[in-house]
């Protein structure tokens, strides 16, 4: 048999050379449906999986992925982009506020009337707060630099954590799309049911790194996630009065 993508001569049923299917199909109807129905079950039974273990079990779960066992899980990159635009998108739909986004307006509100020297830094929080899912991604190295410093010891390198941290934040927004289901449905203002996600998704990111980090102490791993929370402001404060200095500098 002759395969049809690199032309080489092959037995069974995937050349041996590439790797391709020998049984190619014609491109039509039933091809396309196929392919669809393929795709969308595939998407599903991934993504699925990973939103229940991350729910039942998410430190363990992960942990095994970092391990070798990822037949089953949704790749974590791609888990934190899909959740994340489906997220931006349902924000959009029903103009929906977070918590964490109205907190921060109020504190570039409250900043702005005492100093107008901090424009910079308050132009870096209102993007932060009214752009939530982009900000959490792009802050995500910063929490895996915070949770890998703080859990140096457990002796998982920086990429290690960077995944833990894919997983987490993809589970966290999440916890937001459903309580952004519950804000539409109900038609709901309340800043209690606003908060909640807020304190849920980080109560997550506690009970996944008491399940993670399988070798310390119970209260070893309480003050080595608050420390990881700790460093992570340090940083973003950091990064905040670099990027406003440099702005006032006019060097970008």
């Amino acid at each position: 048999m002759t395969c049809k993508n690199c032309k080489q001569n092959f037995e069974g049923n995937f050349c041996n050379h590439c790797g391709q299917n020998s049984n190619v199909q014609k491109i039509n109807f039933t091809y396309l449906a196929d392919e669809i129905s393929n795709s969308v079950l595939q998407v599903n039974r991934g993504i699925l999986f990973t939103i229940k273990e991350l729910f039942i079990r998410p430190g363990h779960s992960i942990r095994e992925f970092l391990e070798g066992k990822r037949k089953q899980h949704f790749k974590p990159l791609a888990f934190v982009l899909l959740v994340s635009t489906i997220y931006v998108l349902l924000t959009y739909f029903t103009e929906t506020k977070t918590f964490l986004g109205s907190a921060i307006n109020g504190a570039s509100d409250a900043l702005n009337t005492r100093n107008q020297k901090l424009s910079t830094s308050i132009k870096i929080l209102n993007w932060l707060a009214n752009n939530y899912a982009y900000s959490t991604l792009l802050l995500l190295p910063i929490f895996s630099l915070a949770s890998y410093l703080s859990f140096k010891k457990a002796k998982y390198n920086y990429f290690e954590h960077l995944i833990l941290n894919f997983y987490i934040t993809g589970q966290q927004i999440v916890i937001y799309i459903i309580f952004t289901f519950l804000y539409f449905a109900f038609n709901s203002d309340s800043y209690f049911l606003q908060g909640l996600p807020f304190i849920l998704s980080i109560l997550f990111t506690f009970l996944t790194f008491i399940q993670f980090f399988q070798s310390k102490k119970f209260v070893t791993k309480i003050f080595l996630s608050l420390l990881a929370y700790l460093l992570y402001f340090i940083f973003i404060g950091v990064f905040m009065s670099l990027i406003g200095y440099l702005a006032e500098s006019g060097i970008f």
